[in-house]
């Protein structure tokens, strides 16, 4: 909590940057998850962790190199990499299936941001992924 504190004063009263504490917050808890699950195994505080702090990061980066526009695909990112890790840590063989989904899914919107694909083409994609992931929860 005090890192937050001190990180909330700097960003606030020396950058000038008041909308920052969120992610903050998020990076701290993202962290604290990730802590907690190393200690006491638990793969819902993994997921929870990575994810948090992932997307915090992810928009400092997003922000400081100005590419805002691409967030929502960071933001998928994030989902994904935060089931491939709870599968690496767990062996859970669901969240590498829906990293996978998650990944193709952030493919499609990437391309779509960039307007290489349509939305019909992304909607299709998008489909496809949730067909083959419920297809994958009824068949592990």
């Amino acid at each position: 909590m005090v890192t937050y504190y001190k990180l909330i004063i700097i960003f606030g009263s020396y950058l000038k940057q008041y909308n920052f504490w969120f992610f903050i917050f998020c990076i701290n808890i993202g962290f604290h998850l990730i802590i907690k699950s190393i200690f006491f195994k638990f793969d819902s505080a993994c997921y929870f962790g990575v994810l948090l702090f992932l997307l915090g990061c992810f928009y400092f980066y997003c922000y400081y190199i100005e590419i805002s526009y691409f967030y929502p695909v960071f933001i998928l990112i994030s989902f994904a990499l935060s089931s491939l890790i709870t599968f690496y840590c767990f062996k859970q063989p669901y969240h590498f299936v829906l990293s996978f989904s998650l990944f193709f899914v952030t493919i499609g919107l990437l391309f779509f941001l960039i307007n290489q694909i349509s939305i019909w083409i992304f909607l299709a994609i998008i489909l496809i992924s949730v067909i083959l992931l419920i297809i994958a929860y009824f068949s592990l």
